[in-house]
């Protein structure tokens, strides 16, 4: 008894700390869940609503930098503003009132100012004066301001300066900001300056009245990191303790400075090239996040107690009848027992004995699957499905495929006729290279085979070796398969992540098998002509980013534009010759979305099409080349779903008949046998003939079970004319045959 009692102890023990586990495992990743998911989007919503902020002080500071430059612009075209209006006595008084309406049209211009070039006045809305007088009684400058602001009354290009303390002609004190834009705008040689004053105090309280109940530093940094204004709040905290240059545009971080820690805030305005920055205390920044963390922690708790008290609760109820049945079955232990037991372990014998053969048909599944998991590798390898190369590795080890170190391309075969390619595929491993491998993927949507080439080569003697290669293959198919096919070749590349670039290149050569002789070689770096080169026109990278794009690969077609782009910025070439390659590299892209009837994703073509420079043309093109391949993705696993059900349809319709076979269905789908075989592979788990005896399995069963034909004609029914064959299958798979299930499972 005393062990009877440890035993149920024990048991009882088990079963509190399974439904403990029960209970934990779920709870604690919900907990997690719940924890990071409200504190995180908390915090990011904080974070995301300071830099909204930023960013609304940002575009209303372009606006009014906008506003400047437009008025600049009109004072600069206005006709009762020429240097000949100014200084003649009668007009320059109506000048001087229509410099009075230009200032009236910004809210944010102190003072408006207008310089001619070889001239010695200066002219302002109270009227002329020398720049002697302007800068000495009217404002009143230090000496070295006074002369660098009169110097930079000479620029070419607009520009914002910094003036500091100034002393106005009321003999008040302020900061004050100079703008100055030349006369004429965008001239290389302009012969005057419109230059506007504005109180550093108007650019703090518009950044206040949008930030609102702030707290902490508010900063704006030109271009130069030159300080523009500023709010400070926290005195101990100079802009000297930022260190601009590690500032990077919409990140929030946390800094320390003397001691404390700060969560700094900071947008870059690529229109004027200001950095406008927040800086605050962190605890006051994160204050929400803190009482939702504290919160949340709370609720968690009380549901850990909750949770276990019911735990313990569960595992004593469950053990109770278990406690029962055991006491009972130490109580009677008698002959009917026994054969209950016995029975119980036949039912163990015979699920050992299922699991035994189950055990058997996975290793024999497994030894026929490994052709199909290398051809999955290779097919990976050329979609570029696979980018780590320590993956790459240990997949081809585990599946014994073996390619050279070095260097690496992919070479497409085109074939006339489709037996041909076949046979070639068969007999590919008897190719042997030496210090090269090859591997063949049959394409199944082109009338070709793709190879994949590597080598044991240095790669300065690479490219010559790879030509004697692809001459070798070339020759070796002629031989073999009394056939001259076209031959086209990928770039090499020195790792095998790239295996799928060079696949792209060569599908884009294989494009040109129309405009050469039969038997030709077409290599991808040789299809632009010089004249295309001579101009730095990428005719190249516009038939590889078509390809990529037709291919649904992303990576490779973002990758394209922007060494297309960035080899135009490296080009010194006119303004025009420029324009005209970016509207081809457009058309390419509309194009080939055009070619797969994609068009009518591409949201906003206009703004395409009406870019301001090549760095914004490069980032539009990329968002439609990504949701192109996108869509190319989606409609190449929307087909295969659709030959799916077709291809599953016709074997649950046709399975019954004896004569069904891979060969017929490959014929009316019009699909090679490989294909079809590793689609049906892909699709079910299970080969063609496993997946239709499975169906004629259950076919036999449902009909063992519900009428009383004789087992011969059921099996005969099915499809099957050997029945002694499929008794012994039937015997292998369920473990009885099928008279005895007929007896067992009669209804």
């Amino acid at each position: 008894m005393h062990w009877l009692k440890r035993t149920k102890s024990r048991l009882l023990f088990k079963y509190i700390v399974s439904y403990l586990l029960v209970f934990l495992i779920p709870f604690m990743l919900m907990s997690a869940f719940i924890y990071y998911s409200s504190v995180y989007n908390l915090r990011e919503e904080i974070e995301q609503s300071n830099i909204n902020k930023l960013k609304q002080v940002e575009n209303i500071t372009n606006e009014r930098i906008k506003e400047l430059e437009k008025i600049a612009t009109n004072i600069a075209y206005d006709p009762r503003l020429t240097p000949y209006m100014m200084k003649h006595n009668y007009y320059s008084g109506e000048a001087i009132e229509e410099l009075k309406k230009y200032k009236s049209n910004s809210s944010i211009i102190e003072d408006l100012f207008v310089y001619y070039h070889e001239n010695d006045h200066i002219y302002t809305l109270s009227g002329s004066f020398s720049l002697d007088t302007f800068t000495q009684r009217m404002y009143k400058f230090d000496k070295e301001e006074q002369e660098s602001l009169i110097n930079d009354l000479y620029i070419t290009k607009p520009m914002l300066k910094t003036v500091g303390n100034v002393t106005l002609n009321n003999g008040t004190q302020d900061r004050i900001i100079a703008f100055l834009y030349p006369i004429v705008p965008n001239s290389l040689y302009p012969y005057g300056t419109v230059m506007y004053f504005i109180k550093e105090k108007v650019l703090t309280d518009l950044t206040q009245n949008i930030l609102g109940n702030f707290q902490g530093n508010t900063y704006i940094f030109d271009e130069n990191n030159q300080k523009v204004a500023s709010s400070i709040n926290v005195q101990e905290i100079s802009e000297g303790n930022l260190n601009l240059t590690t500032i990077n545009d919409q990140e929030i971080r946390n800094v320390e400075i003397n001691g404390k820690e700060y969560s700094l805030v900071s947008v870059k305005s690529e229109i004027s090239g200001w950095t406008f920055i927040t800086l605050m205390d962190t605890d006051q920044f994160l204050e929400r996040v803190f009482h939702m963390r504290t919160f949340i922690i709370t609720i968690l708790i009380f549901l850990l107690f909750v949770g276990i008290i019911i735990a313990v609760l569960f595992g004593s109820k469950q053990y109770k009848p278990i406690r029962k049945l055991f006491e009972l079955t130490q109580k009677n232990d008698k002959q009917n027992v026994e054969i209950m037991e016995l029975n119980e372990f036949e039912n163990i014998g015979n699920t050992i004995a299922k699991a035994f053969l189950t055990h058997q048909s996975l290793n024999e599944t497994i030894f026929l699957q490994k052709p199909f998991a290398k051809e999955q590798l290779l097919i990976n390898l050329l979609k570029g499905d696979l980018r780590d190369n320590k993956e790459i590795d240990a997949l081809m080890h585990a599946l014994n495929v073996v390619m050279r170190d070095d260097c690496y391309f992919v070479t497409i075969v085109y074939f006339d006729k489709m037996k041909e390619k076949e046979n070639f595929l068969q007999l590919l491993s008897k190719l042997t290279i030496q210090d090269a491998a090859v591997h063949g993927v049959d394409l199944i949507y082109y009338d070709a085979l793709a190879l994949i080439i590597s080598m044991n080569q240095d790669p300065n003697k690479a490219v010559n070796q790879r030509r004697i290669l692809v001459s070798q293959i070339q020759q070796y198919i002629q031989e073999t398969t009394v056939n001259n096919p076209t031959v086209a070749v990928g770039k090499m590349y020195e790792e095998k992540s790239y295996i799928n670039r060079s696949y792209i290149e060569a599908l884009a050569a294989i494009e040109y098998k129309f405009a050469v002789p039969q038997g030709s070689i077409i290599y991808f770096e040789e299809i632009s002509s010089q004249s295309e080169r001579g101009l730095g026109y990428p005719v190249e990278d516009q038939i590889k980013l078509a390809q990529s794009l037709k291919q649904g690969d992303h990576i490779v077609a973002t990758e394209t534009l922007r060494d297309m782009f960035t080899r135009l910025a490296k080009e010194e070439l006119s303004i025009q010759v420029l324009k005209c390659i970016c509207f081809d590299i457009i058309n390419t892209v509309m194009k080939t979305a055009s070619e797969m009837e994609l068009t009518k994703y591409i949201d906003d073509f206009n703004s395409i099409v009406d870019f301001n420079s090549i760095k914004q043309l490069e980032e539009q093109l990329c968002e439609v080349a990504i949701k192109i391949c996108k869509k190319v993705e989606s409609k190449k696993r929307s087909n295969n779903e659709e030959l799916r059900n077709d291809v599953l349809e016709y074997i649950k319709v046709k399975y019954k008949m004896f004569d069904l076979s891979l060969e017929s269905i490959a014929i009316n789908f019009h699909l090679t046998l490989p294909y079809l075989s590793r689609f049906i592979k892909d699709q079910t788990g299970s080969t063609f003939t496993e997946y239709v005896l499975k169906l004629r399995m259950e076919d036999v069963k449902r009909k063992l079970k519900d009428t009383d034909w004789p087992i011969k004609k059921i099996v005969l029914d099915v499809g099957y004319k050997d029945v002694s064959n499929f008794t012994r299958k039937f015997r292998e798979r369920e473990g009885i045959p099928p008279g005895e299930y007929r007896k067992l499972n009669r209804k």
